[in-house]
C-alpha cells in the first residue's frame, strides 16, 4: 500500500508531466498543425509545412475537432464551442501521451517488453532496434520515436484503448526537447527508488499496483477543482462530472465490498464448502451457523461483475483476484463445472486460461472519462501479465487478450449530415427507432449507466406497437408531383402496407433488426470521407457497445459512485426516472445498480454517510436500502481523499427480513480502520461479542424516525421511540420566515429609530436555555412580500413565545423564545403561548435525552420535521422539578449574560461589579461567584439529564445509561459570560473585562449608557418575566433622559484623539471616571491601563490596534461587522476623529470638515510662530500634519459630492461603506473596501444610501423591480406593478375578499 508520502511524490510527478505535455500539446497544434488555443484554425493548404504525414495529422485532428464540436451543447456560442473543443483536444491528447509513456515503463519493470523508456536513447531494446533498422540519414530522435511507434503497435493488439496509433486521443508525439524532459521525470529515482521512512521500505512505483489509480486521481488538482466548484454549483460538462468525483478507494474498502458480495456469492453458491474465505476473502463475513441463502451453482465464466463507476479499475484489480480464486476452486472441487475446459486441458494448461477468460467473461466496467478508460484498460493488463508471470510464462507463451468488457459512455456521434445519409436505407419503423437512441443518447456521457437505455429502446418500441398504422401511414401525392415522385410515394406506400399487413413478423425479430441496423451503421460511409468516417464508426460502435450493456444483468456491482447533483443536462432526466434520487447521484446510482442486479445479486458501495441520516434522503432509504443490507463498515471521516463522511454497504436485490451485520469504525484513526475493521470482521466470525459490531434487521429501519439506519440503536432508544413525539402531542416545531439576511437583518445597536423593524429569533452559538439577544429585523409586509427571495412561515405562531433553536449544529440547544419575536428559518421555534409548557418543552430538549435521540437520525441541521420526531416521556409527576431546575438555570445565566452590552438584556457592567476599593478586587469577587455559578448551573443540568433518563425508564446502573452519560463530554463547553473571550472555562480574562469596562466608559462618554445606574442614584432596574417581550434598547440605556450637567456629551457625537483639543476621547472618558469615582479616578485609570498592558489611556484610545480593534472585534456578531464607535483618520494617522454611529446624520460629514477648516487655523497661527522662531523641525512637523488636513477635507469633500446622505434604516456596515479610505483601522478598511465594492456593483441598491449616491440607476432598476420601487417610493414609475388577486367565490354566493395579511 502506498503511503500518503508516497502519494505526494505521484502527485508532483503527475502534475510536473501533465503541464508539460499540455504546453507541449498546444505549442505543437499552434505550430506545425494551424490550431490555436482560442478555437481559431487556417487552412491546411495554409500550413509552414506540407509534409505528407503533418497534413495528414493535420487533417485528422481537424475532424476531430468537428467531432468534439458536434458533441457540445447546442446552448454554447460558436466561439465558445471552439476553444472548448480545442482545450478537450489538448487534453486528451496529453493524457494518452502520459498515459503511453507510463504503462511502457510500468510493461518494463515487469519484463513485458524490452527496455524502452528506462534508457532513453540507450535503452537495449531501442539500441537492438537500431542495429536492425538502420535508418540513414534520419536523426536519433527520429529513429526512437519509430522504435516506441513500433512498441506501441504491438502492445495495440492487447491494449488499443492505450496504444492504438490511430486512436482520436492520440495522433500527437512529444517533440524531442519534451520527449527528454518527460523521460527525465519518468526516470526520476523518486519514482524507481524512493525509501519510504514511513514503513522503512524503498518502493518503486512502477510496480505498484495502485500506482495508475493514484495517477489517475492526481491528473486534475484540487484547485482545478475548486475552480469547477465555484464557476457552478453543478458539472457543466461530462469531463467535470468525471473530474468532480475522482476519489480512489482505499484497498480494505474494495476487499471489504468485494469479499461480501461476489466472495459471498461463490461461498452461498457452494452451499458454504469454498475455503474463499480463509483463502482469499479475508474481509467476508460468514458467522457460524449461519443460514445460507439458497443459490444456484453457476459456471464461473457466467458470473458477471460490473463496476458502473470504474475510475482507473481498483475494484476490478481485486475482482480479478477473487476470480482468479472462483476458477481454480470451481477445478479443484466443482467436478459438474467447466466441462468443455477439463476435456481439453490439465489443471495447470487451464490455468494458463484463466486470466484471458476473466478479462473477456467476468469483469465489466463503465466510465464517462476516456482517460480513466485508458489506465482501467492497462490496469488489468498488467493485472493479468502479473499472473503469467507468477505462473513462470514467457511473453511468447502467454495468450492474447484481444477483448475487454470496458464501456466508455458518451453521446452517439454528431455528425447530422453522416447520420441522415445512413437513414435511408432503412424501412420508417427503423428509422425512427434509430433516430431515437442517437437522439437520447445525447447525455449519456454526463449520465453514464444512470441513462436507461433498454428502457428508452423497450418504451419507443412499445410506442411502434401501439402506433404501428399511424407510423405507416401512407403519403398522397400532390397534384403538381412529376411521373417519377408519384412512382416513389407509390413504391414507398407499397412497402408500408406490406410493412402494416407483417407487424409480427416486425415485433418478433425486431431485437436482431436492430442489432443488425446498428452494426451496418458504421460500414456504410463513403471512402472518400475518410478519417471522419473512422470517428463517426468508433464513436457508434462505442454507443452500441453501451446499448448491450444497459441490457446485461450482473451478479455482483461494486461502486464508488459520484455524489452531489447531476450535471445541468441531466437534472430533468433523473427526476423523471429515479423518484427518490433526493437530488443526489448516489441515490441513482444505488437504485440503477440495484435494477441491474439479477435477482440473487449483491451490491456493495462506498459513499456519502449523509444519505444514510439526513432527513431528505428519507423516500431514498425506504426505496432502497430497508430490507436490503446484509453488510456495512460504517467507516466515518478520513477515507476517501476529499470532505466527506463514507459509509459502506452490501445490498441484496431483492427485499427481505434478513438480518445484516453492521461495524462501527466511524470514531477510528483513519489510518487504523483497516485493522480494526479486520479485527471486528475475525471477532464476528468467531462467534464472539465485539461493542461495535451490531445485528439488525434493515427491514425495521422503516419503523424508525426519517427511516435512518439505525443499527445502533439500544433498545432503551426503540423502547423510547414508542412514545408520542413531541408532534403527536401537539408540540410541534415550526420553521420560521426566510428573510434574506445581508438585506434586512441588522443588530439592535445599529436602529436608532424603531419604526419598520421587528426583535428577531436566528439561533446562534451553542447555549442551552437562554441566549444573548440582539437581533432585529426590517418588518414591512409589502415590500418583504415584493422581495422574491423572502417567503412566509406560519405568520400566526410568531409573537407568541416559546421554545427557539438554532437549526444547524452538531447538538440540540434551545432558549426561551419571548414573545414578540419572530422566528426564522436558521433559528426555528417550537411556538407555545403556555409559559408552562414552553419551559417544559425547554427542559426536554436541552436533555442529553433528546440531543442524544435526534443525532441518532439526524445530522447538522436540525429542522423542524426531525425536531418533531422526537419522543417524549411522560413527564407530568416531574413537573414541579422541571419548572424549578429550569428557572434556577435562566436565573443564573441571565445574570451573566446580563454584564454583556451587545445584548439586549444588559443591566450595565460596572454598577454591576461593584468596584469598591479596586478593579481587581471586584474582578476577584467576580471570578468566585462565576466559579460557584458555573458549579450550580452543572450540577442543575446534571439533575435535567437524569430526570428526563429516569421519566424514560433508563436504569441508572445500565450500559445505555453510561453511554449517555459519556455522550455528554461531546456537548461544547459553554462560557457563563457572553462577552467575547471575558473567560476561558470559566476563567475570568482581566484584561478582557479591562477593556470592557473602557469600552463601557467611552459609551457614557458619548451619551449612550446612564450614569445614574453606576452611581447609585438609581437602581438597575430588575429584570421583567422570562417570557416578556424586550424593548429596543437595554434598560440602561441613556435614551431621552437628559445628560448629567457635570459631563460634556457631544450633541454631534464627534470626539477626536488630538490631546490638545476640548473633543478629545480620553478626556472625555477621564470626566465620566470623575463624575463616577470622584478622588479614585486617577487610581482606576492607572489600574485599567495596567490590566490592559497599555501606557495610558490616551494611547489605548488613540491607536486603531487599541481601542477601536477591540470594539471591532466585539461588534461583529454572526459575521456582521457592525462597530458604533467610528475612528476615521487622515492617511497617516495623524489627524482623527471619532463619530457614534447613532448621531450621525447628514450634516455629521460638514461638521467634521468645519472642526478640520478650525484645525487648519491653529496649525497655521502654530507655523507662523515656527517660521518666526526659525524653527525647522516644527514648521515640518506642522506643514506635514497640514497636508494631512488638507487630505482629510479633500476626502470628506469628495464623499459629500457623491451623494452621500447616511440613514440608519441601511445598517452600519453599508453606511461606513464609502468612508473607506479614512477607516483608521485596516479590518475595518478591509470590510469597508467589500462593502463599497457591493455598492458600486448594484448589490446594495436596495439602500437609502445607493438612492442618493445613484440615483439614475436604481432609479431605473425600480421601473422593473416592484420591490426596488416600493423600497424607494417609486411604485408611481414601476412598470412591473404586481396583478391584482382575484376575489374567490363562496359556494353558491358571491365575490368574496381574499383573505388579509396578518397585521404584525
Amino acid at each position: 500500500m502506498i503511503s500518503q508520502n508516497g502519494k505526494k511524490i505521484i502527485e508532483r510527478f503527475v502534475s510536473a508531466a501533465k503541464n508539460l505535455l499540455m504546453q507541449n500539446v498546444t505549442e505543437m497544434l499552434q505550430q506545425w498543425y494551424g490550431i490555436w488555443a482560442d478555437g481559431h484554425t487556417i487552412g491546411v493548404e495554409q500550413l509552414p509545412s506540407q509534409d505528407t504525414d503533418i497534413v495528414h495529422t493535420a487533417r485528422m485532428l481537424r475532424d476531430r475537432l468537428q467531432h468534439l464540436m458536434a458533441a457540445l451543447p447546442d446552448t454554447d456560442s460558436d466561439s465558445d464551442k471552439d476553444r472548448q473543443a480545442v482545450g478537450q483536444l489538448v487534453a486528451e491528447q496529453a493524457f494518452t501521451q502520459l498515459n503511453r509513456f507510463c504503462a511502457l515503463r510500468m510493461c518494463e519493470e515487469r519484463d513485458l517488453i524490452m527496455e524502452s523508456i528506462r534508457g532513453g536513447y540507450e535503452s537495449a531494446g531501442f539500441m537492438a532496434y537500431d542495429s536492425i533498422a538502420q535508418s540513414v540519414g534520419a536523426s536519433r530522435y527520429e529513429r526512437y520515436r519509430c522504435y516506441l511507434l513500433s512498441v506501441f503497435d504491438e502492445l495495440s493488439i492487447e491494449l488499443p484503448a492505450v496504444f492504438d496509433r490511430f486512436s482520436p486521443f492520440g495522433l500527437l508525439f512529444p517533440d524531442e526537447s519534451t520527449l527528454m524532459k518527460l523521460l527525465e521525470l519518468i526516470n526520476d529515482s523518486q519514482l524507481s527508488a524512493w525509501f519510504d521512512e514511513q514503513n522503512a521500505v524503498t518502493v518503486n512505483f512502477w510496480k505498484e499496483d495502485e500506482t495508475l489509480g493514484w495517477m489517475f486521481q492526481d491528473y486534475n488538482s484540487l484547485e482545478e477543482r475548486r475552480k469547477m466548484r465555484e464557476a457552478s454549483s453543478k458539472p457543466r460538462n461530462s469531463r467535470e462530472m468525471a473530474v468532480r468525483n475522482q476519489f480512489f478507494t482505499p484497498e480494505y474498502v474494495v476487499r471489504f465490498l468485494t469479499d461480501n458480495s461476489l466472495g459471498r456469492i461463490w461461498y452461498e453458491m457452494t452451499r458454504g464448502e469454498s475455503r474463499i474465505g480463509e483463502e482469499q476473502c479475508r474481509y467476508m463475513i460468514r458467522r457460524s451457523g449461519e443460514p445460507l441463502e439458497e443459490r444456484k451453482l453457476k459456471e464461473p465464466t457466467e458470473i458477471l461483475s460490473l463496476d458502473p463507476t470504474c475510475g482507473s479499475m481498483h475494484f476490478g484489480l481485486y475482482l480479478y483476484e477473487v476470480y482468479e480464486y472462483i476458477y481454480m476452486d470451481a477445478w479443484d472441487h466443482q467436478p459438474s463445472l467447466l466441462q468443455k475446459y477439463r476435456e481439453v486441458h490439465t489443471r495447470e494448461s487451464f490455468r494458463r486460461e484463466v486470466p484471458k477468460l476473466i478479462l473477456e467473461n467476468n469483469i465489466y466496467g463503465c466510465e464517462i472519462d476516456p482517460r480513466a478508460l485508458q489506465i482501467a484498460a492497462l490496469s488489468l493488463w498488467l493485472r493479468a501479465q502479473k499472473s503469467y508471470s507468477q505462473m513462470g510464462l514467457d511473453a511468447a507463451e502467454r495468450p492474447l487478450i484481444t477483448r475487454s468488457n470496458l464501456v466508455l459512455a458518451e453521446a452517439m456521434p454528431g455528425n447530422k449530415r453522416l447520420l441522415k445519409g445512413l437513414m435511408d436505407e432503412f424501412d420508417k419503423p427503423m428509422q425512427r427507432l434509430l433516430t431515437t437512441i442517437w437522439n437520447k443518447m445525447k447525455y449519456v456521457g454526463e449520465a453514464g449507466l444512470l441513462f436507461k437505455m433498454e428502457k428508452e429502446i423497450s418504451d419507443d418500441i412499445e410506442y411502434l406497437r401501439k402506433n404501428w398504422s399511424k407510423v405507416n401511414q401512407n403519403r398522397n401525392a400532390n397534384i403538381f408531383d412529376s411521373e417519377e415522385r408519384r412512382a416513389e410515394i407509390a413504391a414507398a406506400n407499397e412497402a408500408r402496407t406490406e410493412l402494416r399487413h407483417h407487424k409480427d413478423e416486425f415485433f418478433e425479430e425486431i431485437a436482431e433488426r436492430l442489432q443488425t441496423a446498428l452494426q451496418e451503421l458504421s460500414s456504410r460511409l463513403s471512402e472518400e470521407e475518410g478519417y471522419e468516417n473512422a470517428l463517426f464508426s468508433e464513436d457508434a460502435t462505442r454507443g452500441f457497445a453501451f446499448i448491450e450493456l444497459c441490457q446485461k444483468r450482473f451478479d455482483c456491482i461494486v461502486m464508488n459512485p459520484p455524489f452531489g447533483e447531476g450535471s445541468e443536462h441531466t437534472s430533468q432526466y433523473m427526476n423523471d426516472n429515479y423518484p427518490a434520487w433526493s437530488k443526489n447521484l448516489v441515490c441513482a446510482f444505488f437504485d440503477r445498480m440495484q435494477e441491474m442486479l439479477d435477482d440473487d445479486g449483491k451490491l456493495g458501495a462506498i459513499f456519502d454517510r449523509t444519505v444514510m441520516i439526513k432527513s431528505s434522503y428519507e423516500a431514498f432509504r425506504r426505496r432502497n436500502l430497508c430490507g436490503f443490507i446484509t453488510a456495512c463498515a460504517d467507516t466515518g471521516w478520513g477515507v476517501l481523499d476529499a470532505s466527506v463522511e463514507t459509509s459502506t454497504l452490501v445490498l441484496n436485490r431483492l427485499s427481505s427480513d434478513v438480518e445484516g451485520v453492521f461495524m462501527d469504525v466511524q470514531d477510528v484513526n483513519p489510518e487504523e480502520k483497516d485493522e480494526n475493521l479486520s479485527v471486528l470482521i475475525r471477532t464476528c466470525n468467531r462467534g464472539e461479542e465485539a461493542k461495535w459490531t451490531y445485528f439488525a434487521r434493515s427491514v425495521e429501519f422503516d419503523n424508525l424516525p426519517n427511516t435512518v439506519i439505525g443499527y445502533d440503536f439500544d433498545v432503551n432508544i426503540l423502547k423510547l421511540f414508542k412514545n408520542k413525539n413531541i408532534k403527536e402531542k401537539n408540540l410541534p416545531a415550526k420553521e420560521g420566515h426566510h428573510i434574506p439576511a445581508g438585506i434586512y437583518l441588522r443588530k439592535f445597536y445599529e436602529i436608532v429609530i424603531p419604526y419598520n423593524f421587528c426583535h428577531y429569533y436566528n439561533g446562534g452559538s451553542f447555549t442551552m436555555f437562554y441566549s444573548v439577544y440582539n437581533d432585529f429585523t426590517f418588518w414591512n409586509i409589502p415590500i418583504l412580500e415584493a422581495d422574491e427571495d423572502f417567503s412566509y412561515r406560519n405568520p400566526i405562531l410568531h409573537k407568541i413565545g416559546g421554545v427557539g433553536y438554532g437549526k444547524r449544529g452538531e447538538f440540540l440547544d434551545t432558549h426561551i423564545l419571548k414573545k414578540g419575536y419572530l422566528f426564522s428559518r436558521e433559528g426555528q421555534a417550537i411556538p407555545l403561548s403556555s409559559n408552562i409548557l414552553s419551559k417544559t418543552m425547554l427542559s426536554f430538549t436541552n436533555s442529553i435525552l433528546s440531543q442524544y435521540s435526534i443525532n441518532l437520525y439526524t445530522g447538522q441541521h436540525k429542522i423542524s420535521g426531525n425536531v418533531n420526531l422526537l419522543p417524549m416521556p411522560d413527564y407530568a409527576i416531574r413537573q414541579s422539578d422541571i419548572e424549578r431546575i429550569v428557572n434556577a438555570i435562566i436565573d443564573i445565566k441571565r445574570k451573566w449574560f446580563s454584564l454583556d452590552e451587545t445584548n439586549l438584556e444588559y443591566h450595565g457592567l460596572i454598577a454591576q461589579m461593584h468596584i469598591d476599593i479596586t478593579i481587581d478586587a471586584a474582578l476577584n469577587k467576580m471570578q468566585e461567584q462565576l466559579t460557584a455559578d458555573y458549579a450550580r448551573y452543572e450540577e442543575l443540568v446534571k439533575e435535567n439529564d437524569d430526570l428526563w433518563m429516569d421519566l424514560a425508564d433508563i436504569d441508572r446502573n445500565s450500559e445505555f445509561r453510561q453511554t449517555l452519560n459519556n455522550y455528554k463530554s461531546r456537548r461544547p463547553y459553554e462560557e457563563l459570560l457572553s462577552i467575547d473571550g471575558a473567560s476561558c472555562q470559566n476563567v475570568i480574562d482581566k484584561k478582557v473585562m479591562a477593556q470592557e469596562i473602557v469600552m463601557e466608559l467611552v459609551g457614557m462618554a458619548f451619551g449612550r449608557w446612564n450614569t445614574a445606574y453606576d452611581k447609585g442614584e438609581q437602581a438597575i432596574p430588575e429584570f421583567g418575566y422570562v417570557f416578556d417581550a424586550l424593548p429596543f434598547m437595554p434598560v440602561v440605556s441613556q435614551g431621552e433622559a437628559a445628560c448629567p450637567a457635570q459631563l460634556d456629551v457631544p450633541t454631534d457625537g464627534i470626539l477626536t484623539n488630538n490631546s490638545d483639543s476640548s473633543l478629545c476621547l480620553a478626556s472625555h472618558v477621564r470626566e465620566v471616571m470623575h463624575y463616577l469615582w470622584a478622588d479614585r479616578a486617577d487610581d482606576m485609570e492607572y489600574e485599567l491601563c495596567q490590566l490592559i498592558g497599555c501606557k495610558s489611556l490616551q494611547a489605548y484610545l488613540a491607536s486603531p490596534s487599541g481601542f477601536f480593534d477591540y470594539h471591532f472585534k466585539r461588534y461583529t456578531k454572526s459575521r456582521r461587522k457592525a462597530p458604533i464607535y467610528w475612528l476615521l483618520a487622515s492617511e497617516d494617522g495623524i489627524v482623527d476623529y471619532w463619530v457614534y454611529y447613532p448621531k450621525l446624520s447628514k450634516n455629521t460629514l460638514p461638521q467634521l470638515i468645519i472642526r478640520l477648516r478650525e484645525q487648519q487655523e491653529q496649525l497655521r497661527t502654530r507655523l507662523n510662530a515656527a517660521l518666526a522662531a526659525h524653527d525647522k523641525t516644527q514648521e515640518s512637523q506642522i506643514r506635514a500634519e497640514q497636508e494631512q488636513v488638507e487630505g482629510m477635507m479633500d476626502e470628506l469633500n469628495r464623499i459629500l459630492a457623491t451623494g452621500y446622505v447616511p440613514n440608519h434604516d441601511d445598517g452600519v456596515p453599508v453606511t461606513a461603506a464609502p468612508l473607506l479610505h479614512l477607516a483608521a483601522s485596516r479590518p475595518w478598511r478591509v470590510e469597508c473596501e467589500k462593502n463599497m465594492e457591493l455598492l458600486e456593483k448594484g448589490d446594495y441598491d436596495w439602500s437609502h444610501l445607493a438612492m442618493s449616491m445613484y440615483p439614475a440607476r436604481v432609479t431605473q432598476k425600480a421601473k422593473k423591480d416592484w420591490c426596488m420601487a416600493l423600497t424607494h417610493g417609486l411604485e408611481h414609475i414601476c412598470e412591473n406593478k404586481p396583478k391584482e388577486k382575484k376575489a374567490r367565490k363562496k359556494k353558491g354566493e358571491g365575490n368574496e375578499p381574499t383573505q388579509p395579511m396578518l397585521p404584525f
